[in-house]
């Protein structure tokens, strides 16, 4: 009696096992992604511009004894794993960064793709007859966001001669099992997008303290532009923040705006959403 108690301890334990591996198992290719950095640094000066006396051009005489200096600094996260399994989303997302972040070929490996993209900058440079001093730092982080999903945020700091640098966000999200970029008619079909902009329209009248579209007007707000839902968005895990960069809805002076609306609040215009519960 007691070997068929014992025998059926070790059944029962072998299961329970066997249970724990699967459960385990179905959560690798999630677990399995890490993040790695590139980070490249490139620093130019160019000499003063070579003038004569009699050169008409004021420009040139103003400068003709300044340094022109350059940097470029490119610090992305990318995506790895040790799994086999995984490689294949790995790169699929990798490539999609390439290629729309960095405006590069997805043929070229990481490591190209950014030296690359700094000699598309310097050539950008030695183009430009305006700027003394020059730069462009790109830094891309991804983070995990709402059921299996990767945000990535790209924030370039740049100076290109002008009044002021500018700051650009751009905001990208792919699905972590299966590598495939996420749209916004991936989640909001047309007909629903008109009462998604109200929405964020509302909220953005509640973050300004405003009662109308006049109100907002007279803060500079939407002044030169309708109000747009943004590409710019992430799908965090309480809710969905749309960006908009400056210039965007209101003058450089107010800078970004960061709208986020709770799942609660556009759960019913989100078909999927629906599906997936």
């Amino acid at each position: 009696m007691k070997r068929y108690i014992t025998h059926d301890i070790f059944v029962f334990l072998g299961a329970l096992i066997s249970l724990i591996l699967i459960g385990c198992n179905s959560s690798t290719q999630w677990n399995d992604l890490e993040f790695y950095n590139v980070e490249k640094l490139e620093q130019l000066t160019e000499s003063p511009i070579e003038t004569n006396e009699e050169d008409s051009d004021a420009f040139a005489q103003l400068h003709k004894k300044e340094n022109r200096e350059m940097d470029v600094k490119v610090d992305m996260q990318f995506l790895k794993s040790d799994n086999m399994a995984n490689e294949r989303v790995c790169k699929l997302i990798n490539d999609q960064l390439v290629e729309i972040l960095l405006k590069q070929s997805s043929e070229l490996t990481v490591d190209e793709a950014v030296a690359q993209y700094i000699e598309d900058v310097k050539k950008e440079f030695h183009g430009d007859e305006v700027a003394s001093i020059y730069y462009d730092h790109l830094t891309g982080r991804a983070e995990y966001g709402r059921e299996n999903i990767i945000n990535y945020r790209l924030v370039e700091d740049v100076f290109m001669g002008g009044a002021h640098p500018c700051t650009i966000t751009t905001i990208l999200r792919f699905n972590a099992m299966t590598g495939e970029f996420i749209a916004l008619e991936n989640l909001f079909p047309y007909p629903q997008q008109q009462e998604l902009q109200e929405l964020l329209l509302e909220k953005l009248m509640k973050m300004n303290q405003a009662r109308s579209l006049e109100d907002l007007h007279k803060r500079g707000i939407l002044e030169m532009s309708d109000m747009f839902i943004s590409n710019n968005f992430a799908l965090r895990e309480d809710s969905i923040e749309f960006y908009y960069n400056e210039y965007d809805i209101a003058p450089y002076a107010y800078g970004a705006f960061s709208i986020c609306l709770s799942y609660e609040e556009v759960q019913k215009l989100m078909p999927s959403m629906h599906e997936n519960q």
